[in-house]
């Protein structure tokens, strides 16, 4: 018998992980988080509108919802733009890099398994 591709174990622990936390109100959000991410260490601010644009994270609700409920829970903080007043510029918090790096500690054990 042949091992699973590490891409398609990663992804079922993954999915397998979200359905066990059973957390509608957080789905989608760790993908919102880890974009958040990239951009700040890209030196790229993340203002709401970004996240609405890119058509990933859904429409403007949908963002707006997830953004409360990270801000909510201390993963993001939601501050005004130094740039235009009128836009709200996303910062992640320790929490929220907390929880990517453990993210990431059980990405890498899957793939140890592999």
């Amino acid at each position: 018998m042949t091992k699973p591709i590490p891409f398609a174990q990663w992804l079922n622990a993954l999915t397998m992980a979200r359905k066990q936390a059973d957390d509608p109100d957080f789905d989608g959000c760790e993908e919102m988080l880890a974009y958040i991410h990239v951009e700040e260490v890209s030196n790229h601010p993340v203002k709401i509108t970004d996240l609405v644009q890119c058509m990933f994270f859904g429409t403007g609700p949908t963002v707006q919802r997830k953004v409360m409920t990270l801000g909510n829970r201390g993963f993001i903080n939601v501050s005004i733009s130094k740039n235009d007043k009128r836009a709200k510029q996303l910062t992640l918090t320790k929490a929220g890099t907390n929880l990517l790096h453990e993210r990431s500690k059980q990405m890498a054990q899957v793939l140890e398994l592999s």
